[in-house]
């Protein structure tokens, strides 16, 4: 094998660690937060401290990245999710939790130097293929957690499954030390912020920007943090915490290749988008009106299906007009901007649970998923591409 193509398999195998170290324990955060008697307004907190840190740091990632090592941000962010897992180990407290979660931020805003070192190992003519394949490794790193997490968490307790995050992380970090980087930083001109700003004044960016920000505001309000709250009022074992993210990630990955391949062309992304949101609302109103954990994997299979059409959707649009040599500015200003969401959504439901209740909150995502609906509907261009 050759250089480029052992770099290219390591690469790949530390994707699959890094995310399965991002994952891992993320089903037992909120349970954990519930043992040690938090309130639901700390928990949101906590969650959307993962998303803060994303916000703050993605543009400047995007900005000086070209200009360094690719494989520099690879290590720092292994390192980074190594560290995360281990400060929710150590200190099994809210602090360590709210500090862990904030480094998973971190480590999270380094994805792109990952995709974009993957495809200088092929042809550009095979970008499409190599940005596939590397993402293919991210869902399979998220999978291969939650079903190793149930697996041990049910056997050694939910402090198992911070401890195997920790674990992926650090071998993430250790294999990253023997990817080979043939690219020297570029001399090109790097976009400064006023420029990236300037990007993001394309209307159908920040139209798709703008919804990408209600679609993570919904998915790190529910399925990533509060609705394992209600998984744990109805009983949820240790390791159907686990399995919960697994009836929502197996249909996205079905319906994903299914997207790309076939439905696309025939319905369009406006519609697709549109129903989507129609699928998230109907996912939020259902939540908790479950009463057995068999109701709420089939609940979990249509927030899916609803998260797929939309985000994956509005990642594919957001630069469909925009210059080539800007689409990468225009990217990390599209992934900047859904931080907002990723932030104040756990921050709102925890909010309304403690004042309402959890079903109160629920019930306000699926308004917000109604008035995304509707937004997209107006606003949204038609496309087949």
């Amino acid at each position: 094998m050759s250089k480029t193509g052992l770099s290219r398999a390591i690469l790949l195998i530390v994707t699959v660690a890094f995310w399965f170290a991002q994952y891992a324990y993320t089903p037992y955060v909120n349970p954990q937060l519930i043992v040690m008697g938090v309130t639901a307004s700390v928990m949101g907190l906590i969650g959307g401290a993962y998303g803060f840190t994303q916000f703050i740091l993605r543009i400047p990632v995007g900005i000086i990245a070209d200009k360094w090592q690719m494989k520099f941000f690879i290590c720092a962010g292994s390192l980074c999710t190594g560290l995360a897992s281990l400060f929710m180990v150590i200190l099994h407290n809210p602090v360590g939790f709210l500090i862990g979660r904030a480094l998973g931020g971190v480590a999270a805003s380094v994805w792109v130097p990952f995709t974009v070192l993957y495809a200088s190992y092929s042809k550009p003519s095979h970008a499409t293929r190599s940005i596939t394949m590397i993402n293919t490794a991210n869902q399979l790193g998220r999978t291969i957690s939650f079903l190793m997490a149930g697996f041990f968490a049910a056997r050694f307790g939910p402090l198992s499954a911070f401890t195997m995050s920790a674990i992926g992380g650090f071998i993430a970090f250790g294999l990253s030390l023997f990817i080979r980087e043939d690219k020297a930083p570029s001399d090109r001109k790097t976009l400064t912020v006023r420029e990236l700003l300037a990007v993001g004044k394309e209307r159908n960016l920040l139209i798709s920007s703008a919804l990408a920000v209600c679609v993570q505001l919904i998915t790190f309000a529910t399925f990533q943090t509060f609705t394992m709250n209600h998984a744990v009022t109805v009983g949820a074992a240790p390791e159907q915490l686990g399995y919960l993210l697994v009836a929502l990630l197996l249909p996205a990955i079905v319906l994903g290749f299914f997207l790309s391949k076939f439905i696309l062309k025939k319905i369009g992304a406006k519609i697709l988008i549109v129903l989507g949101f129609v699928f998230t609302a109907l996912y939020c109103l259902l939540v908790t009106f479950t009463s057995a954990i068999w109701q709420l994997y089939l609940v979990q299979i249509l927030g899916g299906v609803g998260h797929t059409l939309t985000y994956s959707l509005l990642m594919g649009i957001c630069v469909l007009r925009i210059a080539t040599e800007k689409r990468g500015a225009a990217m990390g200003f599209f992934q900047s901007v859904y931080g907002i969401g990723m932030t104040v959504g756990p921050l709102i439901m925890g909010l309304l649970t403690d004042s309402k209740s959890l079903r109160f909150g629920f019930l306000f995502m699926a308004g917000i998923s109604v008035f995304s609906m509707i937004s997209a509907a107006l606003f949204l261009q038609p496309t087949r591409s």
